[in-house]
């Protein structure tokens, strides 16, 4: 069956970025110094000690930066699908550069559940307030009202600013 010019141009966009993917950074053949190297001496400018105590506060581990090798799973997990996630990166820099990109996804999967869970109990809160049979309908009127903004504020989307980390395409 043909494809229609909206199937066209995703399978496209979809070419283009594996192949920026798997060209790696514009940025790498410029990097002289290893990045854990750069990181040991600088400290990211007090930025990563920063970043340590954000995750520290999540419960979570900084990974350490101690030599210059490429990005591997925590546990080993993944097997044979493992250089397909890591396509494009390299060294340290790599290791870094991916680290940041599933901590992204990491806390859009977290963000997801937490407005699910959310939602299903300020929805449940207001099938209570249909059927109950409470005497003063002001108060049940009001915290209907007061549910329904937390909802519509549930439903909104954010956005958070990064300064680019990654350089492909060029």
């Amino acid at each position: 069956m043909a494809q229609t010019p909206a199937e066209i141009q995703k399978a496209y966009r979809e070419r283009k970025k594996a192949s920026e993917q798997a060209a790696g950074d514009a940025t790498y053949p410029f990097l002289k110094e290893p990045f854990y190297l750069w990181l040991e001496r600088t400290d990211g400018g007090g930025d990563w000690t920063a970043a340590e105590m954000e995750l520290n506060l999540a419960s979570i581990e900084m990974p350490q930066f101690e030599d210059d090798d490429g990005p591997r799973p925590y546990d080993g997990a993944f097997g044979d699908d493992l250089e397909k996630y890591y396509l494009g990166y390299e060294k340290s820099i790599g290791r870094a550069e991916a680290m940041v990109d599933s901590l992204i996804g990491a806390a859009s999967c977290i963000a997801v559940v937490i407005n699910k869970y959310k939602c299903q109990e300020i929805e449940a809160r207001l099938k209570e307030l249909e059927v109950s049979d409470e005497a003063d309908k002001a108060t049940a009127m009001k915290q209907a009202v007061q549910l329904n903004k937390i909802l519509d504020q549930l439903n909104k989307q954010v956005r958070s600013s990064f300064p680019q980390w990654k350089v492909r395409g060029i």
